[in-house]
């Protein structure tokens, strides 16, 4: 009996110093640097695992119908320009690409805000991608305007996709077995995003990619919300984990109060965070904002051993109850 009492309380020790010591995921961030980018108007961002770059795109078209993004390193310094060509051929409504994701091999999936089509742009060269005319679609939603298809995120393990709806409803949409030979896929809602308080969706982003994928938390997602300066963590059923508040950045963002805002998260192999503002409607300045991860992730024999304390102490007090029982 003191046995199992022992490596009962030995277990709740252990277990109360990691609940005591527990913090939320975005607790563990610091501010890594701000930096001013020309990527006119910038409404996301990709981290490419492949070359370890970001894509950050420009949700509008020059008069000759091109739509210019910027690839950028890590560090935040310009590459090259990437000019997509067709908007005209579309309509000016097609070329508000509000969200991206990166899927691997040169590829990379862009969410069409206002149809709230994704799109899959397959590199054709050193910094050209294929035209928008010729890019294969699937459609999550109908048409809706300037509120609809803000953000997309792409879930390297499963090959799922997550887009997020501004507002007039806000809405996160699970997107499955996404086919775009066949421009098809199973699109369902995960949960009413209205219960997380949020001023209108900006964009979302997978925990299950790089650093975080084998972690209890992997499999929940980042919700960036521009207006309302801020970053949540949530479970994919709609519990908050942690938040992120960006309020400090207001001043850097919108110096002239003319509606600069983050819209566009990713995140890198390391657990860093990049966000891209585009410059309102005043003489605003878009930025590429990155985060650093600075908390540790357990390794998976520290999670078997806390699941292992769990069962012990379930164990002993099964044995405890089974012989009060028997007496």
């Amino acid at each position: 009996m003191k046995t199992i009492f022992l490596r009962a309380g030995i277990a709740m020790f252990a277990i109360s110093a990691a609940s005591a010591n527990a913090a939320g995921l975005l607790d563990y961030y610091t501010t890594g640097y701000t930096k001013a980018i020309d990527t006119k108007e910038a409404s996301a961002v990709a981290y490419n695992w492949d070359t370890n770059t970001l894509m950050v795109t420009n949700d509008e078209e020059e008069n000759d119908g091109t739509n210019v993004w910027g690839e950028y390193d890590l560090n935040g310094n310009k590459i090259t320009d990437v000019v997509l060509s067709g908007c005209l051929s579309l309509g000016s409504s097609q070329c508000d690409p509000e969200g991206l994701t990166y899927i691997g091999g040169g590829q990379y999936v862009v969410a069409e805000e206002r149809y709230q089509d994704i799109a899959l742009l397959s590199q054709t060269g050193s910094s050209t991608y294929t035209a928008y005319p010729d890019a294969p679609t699937i459609s999550v939603g109908p048409n809706a305007g300037n509120s609809g298809l803000e953000g997309i995120a792409y879930n390297r393990v499963t090959g799922e996709y997550f887009g997020v709806k501004e507002t007039s409803p806000q809405t996160i949409w699970k997107i499955s077995d996404a086919d775009f030979d066949d421009e098809t896929a199973t699109v369902t809602t995960l949960f009413d995003p209205s219960v997380l308080g949020l001023d209108r969706l900006s964009d979302v982003a997978a925990l299950s990619n790089g650093l975080f994928a084998s972690t209890p938390f992997g499999d929940n997602l980042l919700i960036l919300s521009g207006r309302s300066f801020e970053i949540l963590e949530v479970t994919q059923t709609g519990t908050v984990v942690s938040s992120l508040d960006l309020s400090s950045f207001r001043s850097l963002v919108d110096p002239e109060d003319e509606g600069g805002k983050f819209e566009g998260l990713t995140l890198d192999e390391w657990g860093n965070i990049y966000l891209v503002s585009d410059d309102g409607d005043g003489l605003n300045q878009s930025y590429l904002v990155k985060l650093d991860y600075t908390g540790a992730v357990p390794e998976p024999a520290s999670w078997a051993m806390m699941i292992a304390g769990f069962g012990l102490v379930g164990a002993a007090q099964r044995r405890t109850a089974r012989r009060t029982a028997i007496a």
